[in-house]
């Protein structure tokens, strides 16, 4: 009868054990997979370091996740290498009784056609200024194809046409801009041609996109970037975006360009990545 008792005991000692180790498992692999998920949303481990700074300054871990959320429909990815297009059918304007052009356009039309079918970069950027004050829409749409061919080099001459008065131009620049920014793989870069586009642009959903850009770089480079939008006096649009992503970067509202360089020079810690 004692036997009978020992071996219950020890049974029930046996599952409990079982189910001890089952819940110890259970947890070291949520854990594990956590970190695993949390790395593999960053660039080099910046976005995870992002999490945990503003983890640690809000003390707040839900609003710190809010990071990570953003950064994953970011989605951003780095390209191994300059993409590689065929030149784009530029638009014919008809030469009808109906065709109203001055001698001027039609002039820049032809240097615009020439510049893209002779791939001369040079000629192609000296029309940019003159199409972006051009009055007729489809001469402004092929300045765009032409510089879009170009790809990050001509994103300067490209920026302007984001803010064109015609919707379909505003989309086209926005898709070529958005392609040519994707050849750039450097962060100072990227957020150089971003800074200069969110100066501009009024659009909710590109200054949305362009701004997911900004969580994961060095947070040093992302809040100074940030001032100088807030500072140049752009749009009201990418002037209140810009202070939403400040906020997220540093875990602070804005305030002031002031308070800004403080929590540079007291807060800013860099990143552990070279």
């Amino acid at each position: 009868m004692r036997f009978f008792w020992y071996n219950i005991c020890a049974m029930t000692i046996n599952r409990r054990l079982l189910v001890c180790l089952v819940a110890v498992a259970i947890v070291g692999m949520a854990t594990l997979i956590a970190v695993i998920c949390r790395w593999s949303l960053s660039d080099d481990g910046n976005v995870a370091d992002s999490y945990i700074r503003a983890e640690r300054r809000s003390g707040d871990a839900s609003a710190a996740e809010t990071v990570i959320d953003k950064r994953s429909k970011a989605g951003r990815s780095r390209p191994s290498g300059a993409k590689t297009r065929e030149k784009p059918v530029l638009a014919v304007l008809d030469d009808d009784e109906g065709d109203d052009r001055t001698p001027a356009e039609r002039d820049l039309e032809e240097r615009i056609e020439k510049a893209l079918e002779d791939e001369d970069f040079e000629a192609a950027i000296a029309c940019a200024g003159e199409a972006l004050k051009c009055k007729v829409g489809e001469i402004r749409q092929n300045m765009v194809d032409t510089l879009g061919w170009f790809g990050a080099k001509a994103l300067p001459e490209l920026t302007p046409f984001l803010a064109d008065d015609d919707n379909d131009v505003r989309e086209s620049a926005m898709s070529e801009w958005t392609m040519a920014l994707a050849d750039i793989e450097d962060d100072a870069e990227r957020i150089g041609a971003i800074e200069s586009a969110m100066g501009i642009l009024n659009d909710e959903d590109s200054l949305e996109e362009l701004s997911n850009e900004y969580i994961g770089v060095d947070e040093k480079l992302a809040v100074e970037s940030l001032v100088r939008i807030i500072d140049g006096g752009g749009s009201k649009e990418g002037v209140e975006k810009a202070k939403e992503t400040y906020e997220f970067v540093t875990g602070d509202e804005w305030a002031s360009t002031e308070e800004a360089a403080r929590w540079i020079a007291e807060e800013y810690e860099p990143s552990e990545e070279p």
